[in-house]
């Protein structure tokens, strides 16, 4: 008979993924790029706020480091921010570049909301059965306000005045910001479900620039996120070049 999890088993069990995960992490620290000692400075700073592989973040780092050295207008946005780990490090790209971009986050800091029937039974599943789109947390993803700010301001002291934190549903906030926002550069979309990307989609791609980048972080991991993507492209009439950049994220440039 299998045996619940206790509250310490869990503890142990989270313990040694972290303790793998650094492994991991310390190993790819020294084998990819390991003379860009800037981009791992950063990244290995990053690595306590954020559920990002590193193939996930080191594309982030490059794709905004392009953004600045081609000295491309717009701003650096993320819906989906948890402690900020993603973000911080967006922000800190604009702030090395003395760009003075500004780095926009969408976030509900309860965690993610109750899925759809677009999203699956494995997002069902997943929020215990609750599955009716309610905008209510189901308790998984949450990232305090605290962890973002400690990241953002204390780790890698960055300039408040260059970072604008939105708090709240993508469907409540983004509909009064998108004009607030103006022209993006990077829009990174972190929000697992249908309604959550599509809602982010229908918002703000068209604030994105010729030559801006769209991020997918969840496109092959959650059926509902890819299907939201597909059908924005498919009734847009769009057919950009998908990279994949792991097992789970994607981004395309917009031309």
């Amino acid at each position: 008979m299998k045996m619940a999890a206790t509250p310490r088993t869990k503890r142990n069990q989270r313990t040694r993924f972290k303790d793998v995960r650094s492994v991991l992490w310390f190993r790819k620290f020294f084998v990819r790029d390991p003379l860009n000692w800037e981009k791992q400075r950063l990244l290995w700073r990053v690595v306590p706020y954020t559920m990002c592989t590193y193939e996930r973040l080191a594309s982030v780092y490059e794709l905004t480091c392009t953004i600045e050295r081609e000295r491309r207008p717009g701003a650096f946005v993320e819906c989906g921010v948890w402690k900020g780990g993603c973000a911080g490090l967006m922000a800190a790209v604009a702030h090395q570049a003395r760009s003075g971009r500004k780095t926009w986050l969408f976030y509900s800091f309860e965690g993610l909301p109750e899925p759809t029937k677009e999203d699956g039974a494995k997002a069902a599943e997943y929020a215990e059965g609750r599955a009716s789109g309610k905008l209510s947390s189901i308790d998984e993803c949450v990232g305090p306000l605290g962890d973002v700010q400690r990241i953002l301001f204390t780790e890698l002291k960055l300039d408040p005045a260059n970072i604008q934190i939105e708090k709240g549903w993508f469907q409540n906030t983004l509909p009064g910001a998108k004009d607030r926002i103006g022209p993006i550069s990077v829009l990174r979309l972190d929000g697992d479900w249908y309604d959550s990307t599509k809602c982010c989609l229908e918002n703000l791609y068209d604030n994105v620039i010729p030559g801006g980048f769209v991020i997918i972080d969840d496109y092959n991991c959650w059926e509902g996120c890819r299907k939201a993507v597909d059908e924005f492209l498919r009734t847009r009439g769009l057919q950009p070049d998908i990279v994949v950049i792991d097992g789970t994220g994607v981004y395309f440039r917009k031309s």
